[in-house]
């Protein structure tokens, strides 16, 4: 897949390093990797626009068709070798809201823990500590999160969330387990695990 090089003068914020005469390695992180994206790639006293099209891994390659001309002053592509920055999640529980509920949730790369909760609920508040010591005990491997319904109550609602606290797991963007009411920890920590496997399966 070819795609075209272009040229501006201004200063570049895209990691990136010279590996041999018009070859040169980007790193991107996984979600831009995952998705897609743009960066601009520096080269001497210019920069290089690169589109990456999602699903690319480390060692993938993209090509700028006669990018050398504007970087050297010679005929010739520039190649650019992809490096995928693994990214470690966040140990603790991530508050969200419906405004990033999409990106947080729906497009993670892992499997996510979601637990609806609201103000006034005793129940909530015996989960809370639970779901925090499994988000420290799963870090990278299981993300976890909660949300307001009181505050967002769009996300709620779409999920047809009827009494809290109550916890959905997702991966790829779909409900694969859930839990309703102050249960136990060794039964969240059951659902967990269960989860943890699926996506080993599933991998």
């Amino acid at each position: 897949m070819q795609f075209a090089g272009e040229s501006t003068m201004n200063e570049s914020f895209c990691p990136s390093r010279r590996v041999k005469p018009g070859q040169y390695e980007m790193t991107i992180t996984a979600e831009e990797a995952k998705l897609g994206t743009r960066k601009m790639l520096p080269v001497k006293n210019t920069r290089l626009e690169v589109n990456i099209p999602a699903g690319v891994r480390t060692g993938s390659m993209v090509e700028l068709a006669n990018a050398r001309q504007i970087t050297d002053g010679h005929p010739g592509d520039v190649l650019v070798q992809i490096k995928v920055k693994e990214e470690e999640m966040a140990a603790g529980v991530i508050e969200i809201d419906d405004g990033d509920f999409e990106d947080e949730v729906l497009k993670c790369g892992s499997p996510v823990m979601v637990a609806f909760w609201g103000f006034g609920c005793a129940p909530c508040q015996m989960v809370a500590p639970i779901t925090e010591k499994l988000a420290r005990e799963y870090a990278g491997r299981l993300k976890c999160c909660k949300l307001n319904i009181d505050e967002n109550p769009q996300v709620a609602s779409k999920y047809q969330i009827m009494s809290i606290p109550q916890i959905l797991f997702f991966k790829s963007g779909e409900v694969i387990e859930q839990s309703i009411g102050a249960v136990p920890e060794p039964v969240l920590r059951l659902k967990s695990e269960s989860v943890l496997g699926h996506n080993k399966l599933a991998n």
